[in-house]
């Protein structure tokens, strides 16, 4: 199986994404259970989108050791 390649033009940038005051706010408004409720959802909703290969990739690129 072949590692994830980033798209050449994103090679060696990182990831962003901008969360303005009030989201961060709102946010901390939350309980426990809801971030674990929202964790829990997006992670089902990711897992839905991966193909099987995608899959086992991810767990080798945690490095779960």
């Amino acid at each position: 199986m072949s590692p994830l390649i980033p798209i050449k033009e994103n090679e060696h940038k990182g990831f962003h994404y901008t969360v303005s005051d009030d989201q961060i706010a709102a946010h901390q408004k939350r309980t426990v259970i809801e971030v674990f409720e929202w964790l829990e959802k997006t992670s089902m909703f990711v897992f839905s989108l991966q193909t099987p290969e995608e899959r086992k990739q991810s767990i080798i690129n945690k490095n779960l050791d």
